[in-house]
């Protein structure tokens, strides 16, 4: 895991402000003052779901990322598709995910299982956030 990944997240308190911008759009800006447009109505930006969606791929594919680069595998290309299902009822929430990796480097099945179950249930925030309810599988495709 890289420096820079590790120190973000020994900060005890982080700040996300978040400015209503009409109807049920929003402009995020984190403490580093990056801007993010959320639509609860999908129609000019993702809605926040998509987002937790969005942030739980991303988070874990950087896992899976830092730990090729720390066993000096070199990473050509990654793509993490995340598909859901939802619960049946009101509230619809999540049910399920599963992250399917594609992934292009000279690496074997095992390096590439190791790698995400180990960003799953180890050092991905948000998945390990999300586990309790959610139950979080993967699938993986190797491109050599």
């Amino acid at each position: 895991m890289s420096l820079d990944h590790v120190a973000r997240f020994k900060r005890i308190i982080m700040t996300i402000n978040v400015n209503w911008q009409g109807d049920c759009r929003f402009k995020v800006i984190t403490e580093d003052g990056f801007e993010v447009f959320i639509d609860a109505d999908s129609k000019s930006a993702p809605c926040p779901t998509e987002i937790l969606l969005s942030a739980l791929g991303s988070c874990s594919a950087t896992d899976v990322t830092l730990y090729f680069k720390d066993n000096d595998i070199e990473l050509k290309a990654l793509n993490n598709c995340v598909t859901y299902q939802l619960t049946e009822n009101e509230p619809r929430l999540y049910k399920s995910v599963n992250l399917h990796f594609s992934i292009e480097a000279k690496v074997t099945e095992s390096q590439v299982k190791t790698a995400i179950e180990e960003a799953i249930n180890k050092y991905c925030h948000v998945c390990l956030m999300l586990q309790p309810t959610i139950d979080i599988t993967y699938s993986i495709e190797i491109i050599n």
